[in-house]
């Protein structure tokens, strides 16, 4: 497996663990609701388990992006040959050069990116929230326009 297919299975991988961890947190909501003293033995509550919901698939994004980000940076190593660290911008823009990725493509995963960095940093109301699977298939897709074989 060269290590484009690795970085693709592993993003995709982030996906798929992300489904399981929705549907289990999905059956111990109904379990919690069933039996709502199992939180006090840890002093939580079942809030607790709400916020968990709420921020399950937002914390799957970050693991998603950092996933892609390491795989562009080994391929800025590898592919290009460069010992320099960009900015992440600055690093999807070359690589989108070098590459002759769609622009398209390109402006998906920057607002990946910003939207990443308004989870990461708190704030940036203006970054639009996106969901994993399109972030999934999204930095996929840019990142299936790297070079095969490293």
């Amino acid at each position: 497996m060269t290590p484009k297919q690795r970085r693709l299975e592993r993003m995709r991988s982030i996906e798929r663990e992300w489904q399981v961890a929705a549907i289990s947190a999905e059956l111990v909501g109904e379990y919690l609701r069933a039996n709502p003293s199992v939180l006090d033995r840890e002093r939580l509550r079942f809030a607790d388990h709400r916020n968990f919901r709420e921020n399950l698939e937002p914390t799957y994004l970050i693991r998603l992006f950092a996933e892609f980000e390491a795989g562009l940076r080994e391929a800025w190593a590898l592919v290009f040959h460069q010992a320099t660290a960009p900015r992440m911008q600055d690093l999807i823009d070359s690589t989108m050069a070098r590459c002759r990725i769609p622009r398209a493509w390109c402006e998906e995963v920057h607002a990946i990116r910003t939207y990443r960095n308004a989870l990461v940093h708190e704030g940036g109301d203006e970054a639009r929230p996106i969901g994993l699977r399109v972030a999934c298939a999204d930095l996929c897709r840019f990142f299936s326009g790297l070079p095969h074989h490293w």
